[in-house]
């Protein structure tokens, strides 16, 4: 089995800026809303605005649900050439955001005071944090809609509206907040209504899209699949139960820092919930694009790719993580004097030491994405569950209650990389769980179920870049094909529908612009039939629809679309994610006919 993967890595490379972009865009705003906070309002808003993360949790923690169960659903169906069902599920996604973000919207300003509280607020804090509330609550709908589009318009390779998006987001916000905030004196309202503003402008840049008409996607409320419904939840549901995790150890660790360190550790933690997320978008970003892809390769059973993801999140993406973590450390000074520009203070020394610690963890956060993404996409929701009550709550709040009485506050800021060790440990122990005993080889810590996919005997895998490729896979076909007891028409039949394809990719896709291009071609023995699945990088091309479009009296015209479509017994094709994927199905019985 001859194999280059590098369209792997590349369609990795792809996607992640994207997803790094969107989870640092929710970043930069809070850091903006921090540094506006502290310097036009007071250090004690900043507290106050980390005060009411949990709320912001809990709603991504309902988005999460949505977008983790849209993703895989719509990963799989992918996957297996379904773009009917991927519609269905993206209606659906929309649908049920609607309904929950404008109910969400409600309840925060009808009972703004009953919010404050429990989110931990004294009635001192309640009285300014409620202004805050009611601003906020004006983007619900917006921000929660856009945080599923985002997704799913990468699915359509719109990623410049998403470029587009967060930063005509980011540069108003800054604007508004300054002209609320600094000019019209509006105090905490102005920063949240500053906000809520930004959620309306980026839900409005990644919507118009899909108002346009040319989206493969189509919203409609009929075709929702509703079946998918308890599925959906299902499967997303243990990222959103991170995600309340994490909101429920930020009041308890809100309440016990309030205990060893007062106002100032509550601000010192605040500041790093406000640029946290920037420090780990990377790790964040490349959790969501192996869920993404992983989804899809487990929709297809192929191992290859999957292991290559595998292999590129532990080791190109976690050396990025490694560079980030040195930047974070030497940059820690520099940005806490951001929040609090005195460095005598004593929230300035707390903050600080947090900042730096946060930072030794960053790759660690990598290797744990990697893990819960991965589970997700394969489907192991028990684990995925557990994994996220261990990393979002116990890992970390039972080593701060144990040593802060000790440490004081510097005991709960080393909780933190204590317990990313204790949630990198959870994959490898369920691995040994899973099989009853130490994984052997890659397959099973990987989790591969001897029935999942095909073995390596019954698949070829090649990576094409030129005509002497064409002809050498060609021949390797026909070789697969006899070694598995096809006659001598089926692998001919096999080789030729592969040559033809990949003939067309080089001479028309590789040549159309000047950018480098990548062919692989994946041929599977299953149940009787030879699978030929071709995935490029070019331009999109569907010969599906070309072979309608021929006329029948113009005998020399795209003989190649003709004679594949002849050989086949079936040919789908589609294009998401940025590629075109073709898949031809040759059968053994029919051949012989």
């Amino acid at each position: 089995m001859r194999k280059n993967t590098s369209m792997s890595s590349v369609l990795f490379f792809k996607l992640l800026p994207v997803q790094i972009m969107i989870v640092a865009m929710g970043s930069i705003n809070s850091i903006v809303d921090g540094v506006v906070a502290g310097q036009f309002i007071d250090a004690v808003s900043v507290g106050v605005i980390g005060i009411f993360f949990v709320v912001v949790s809990i709603l991504n923690a309902t988005g999460s649900v949505l977008l983790g169960g849209s993703s895989v659903l719509s990963g799989r169906y992918i996957g297996s050439g379904d773009v009917d069902k991927t519609s269905g599920v993206f209606s659906l996604n929309l649908t049920l955001t609607t309904i929950i973000s404008v109910l969400s919207a409600a309840i925060l300003l009808i009972f703004p005071g009953a919010v404050a509280t429990f989110c931990g607020a004294d009635e001192h804090l309640k009285g300014i944090l409620i202004p805050y509330i009611y601003g906020y609550a004006i983007g619900i709908f917006p921000q929660m809609m856009a945080q599923q589009l985002g997704t799913f318009l990468q699915l359509e390779r719109q990623s410049k509206r998403n470029y587009a998006g967060v930063a005509t987001m980011i540069i108003c916000n800054i604007l508004l907040n300054i002209t609320f905030v600094a000019v019209f004196k509006l105090g905490l309202f102005g920063l949240a209504l500053s906000t809520a503003i930004c959620n309306w402008i980026y839900f409005f840049i990644l919507v118009s899209y899909y108002l346009g008409g040319k989206s493969q996607l189509k919203y409609s409320f009929m075709k929702a699949r509703w079946s998918d419904t308890l599925n959906m939840v299902k499967i997303g549901f243990p990222g959103a139960l991170l995600v309340f995790c994490l909101a429920m150890r930020d009041v308890v660790l809100n309440r016990l820092l309030l205990s060893v360190a007062g106002q100032d550790g509550l601000s010192a933690k605040s500041s790093l919930s406000m640029v946290g997320g920037l420090f780990i978008a990377l790790c964040l970003g490349g959790g969501s694009v192996v869920r993404m892809l992983g989804s899809v390769h487990v929709g297809e059973e192929d191992r290859d790719s999957i292991k290559e993801l595998i292999k590129i999140g532990m080791t190109k993406a976690l050396l990025f993580t490694l560079v980030i973590a040195v930047i974070v450390i030497a940059s820690s000074g520099f940005v806490v004097r951001l929040f609090f520009a005195d460095p005598t203070s004593n929230v300035y020394k707390l903050a600080y030491q947090y900042f730096v610690i946060y930072g030794i963890s960053i790759p660690l956060i990598q290797v744990v994405q990697v893990e819960t993404n991965y589970l997700q996409a394969m489907g192991k929701n028990i684990c995925v569950n557990v994994f996220s009550f261990i990393d979002g709550f116990g890992s970390v709040v039972f080593p701060a209650l144990i040593l802060a009485p000790f440490l004081g506050v510097f005991g709960v800021w080393l909780a933190t990389p204590i317990g990313i060790i204790i949630s990198a440990l959870v994959y490898p122990v369920y691995a040994i769980i899973h099989f009853r005993h130490i994984p052997r080889n890659i397959d099973e810590w990987l989790l591969f179920e001897k029935d999942f996919g095909v073995s390596d005997d019954d698949r070829l895998v090649v990576n094409i870049s030129s005509m002497e490729d064409v002809a050498r896979t060609s021949e390797q076909v026909n070789e697969f094909c006899k070694a598995h007891g096809y006659d001598r028409k089926a692998s001919l039949y096999s080789a030729l529908s592969l040559e033809e394809m990949a003939r067309n990719v080089i001479e028309h896709g590789f040549t159309s612009d000047n950018k480098k291009h990548y062919l692989d071609a994946r041929i599977v023995n299953k149940n009787e039939k030879i699978l030929l699945r071709i995935k490029d990088d070019c331009p999109a091309f569907d010969p599906v629809s070309m072979k309608e479009q021929i006329k029948p009296d113009d005998p020399t015209r795209n003989i190649g679309i003709r004679m594949v479509m002849r050989l086949a017994d079936e040919v789908d094709y589609q294009n998401l994610l940025g590629l075109n994927v073709l898949t031809v199905t040759i059968d053994r019985v029919r051949a012989k006919g």
